[in-house]
């Protein structure tokens, strides 16, 4: 079966602390896991963001998982990720942030 979204994309996100363009890449490690580089804008550019328990969905083309992100230590995010073809749809719940949108998600 063939990994879900892999490939570069990039979408839109607008928060009380960074707005613009979020760019990530999808790719799978050696023993067959998702791997994800993330660059997200303004504020949060020097942020680490780490993932884990990325599982792929019974529909076949939504992504989801847990994550990390440095400038919330011990916090959790949650995430999900719909891709069809060359577009996709994304939201991540993050303490004191709320539900952020990604918007206008595309192939790069």
């Amino acid at each position: 079966m063939a990994k879900i979204g892999i490939g570069s994309w990039a979408g839109n996100i607008s928060v009380r602390i960074a707005r613009g363009e979020v760019k990530f890449t999808i790719s799978e490690d050696e023993n067959g896991e998702y791997k994800i580089k993330v660059d997200l804008p303004g504020a949060l550019k020097t942020a680490k963001i780490k993932f884990m328990n990325l599982v792929e969905e019974p529909d076949g083309k939504t992504l989801s998982g847990e994550g990390t992100i440095s400038v919330l230590p011990g916090r959790k995010l949650t995430g999900s990720f719909t891709f069809e073809e060359d577009t996709f749809e994304g939201t991540i719940k993050a303490p004191v942030v709320g539900k952020i949108q990604i918007t206008n998600g595309h192939r790069i």
